[in-house]
């Protein structure tokens, strides 16, 4: 009787060790990957809702809602760092009629001028003060600017 020998069949520590780490890259690169996706989709809805609600307050000061006010007035929104506030009439800080919009803390308000306020004019709807902004996201400094004309319409958000 001859002997043969039997291999047997397994991995050997080195490639265990060589999968876990292919392993490891493809994961890291994955989560980065969705990350910037997330962050990306996080300022693109920013842009959506801040452009719905330039639209909503032109729409409030051409039609004159007087949201339960004796008489309609201008309507705007006002811009800080971190949030911004959609308002009746004149801006003015802590006003119980005032409605403030939080960021998401990667996201910021930048170049913001003048009063920081766009004001849409009663019956018109026609801009008065600032004429855009510019959101950016502190973790990969991309940014969004958008830009009303003298009409009050978005023209372009980039």
């Amino acid at each position: 009787m001859s002997k043969t020998l039997k291999k047997e069949a397994g991995l050997t520590l080195i490639e265990l060790i060589i999968a876990m780490s292919i392993f490891a890259i493809i994961t890291s690169i994955a989560s980065v990957s969705l990350l910037n996706t997330q962050h990306k989709a996080s300022i693109n809805a920013t842009t959506t809702v801040l452009v719905t609600d330039f639209r909503q307050q032109q729409i409030k000061a051409m039609t004159g809602d007087t949201e339960g006010r004796p008489s309609g007035n201008r309507y705007g929104v006002h811009f800080e760092t971190d949030k911004y506030v959609l308002f009746n009439g004149t801006y003015t800080a802590g006003e119980p009629s005032n409605f403030e919009v939080p960021l998401e803390s990667t996201l910021s308000f930048t170049g913001i001028t003048g009063d920081g306020n766009i004001i849409f004019e009663q019956g018109s709807g026609e801009l008065l003060g600032t004429s855009g902004v510019t959101i950016q996201d502190s973790l990969n400094n991309d940014q969004k600017v958008i830009q009303l004309n003298n009409f009050g319409v978005v023209t372009d958000v980039n």
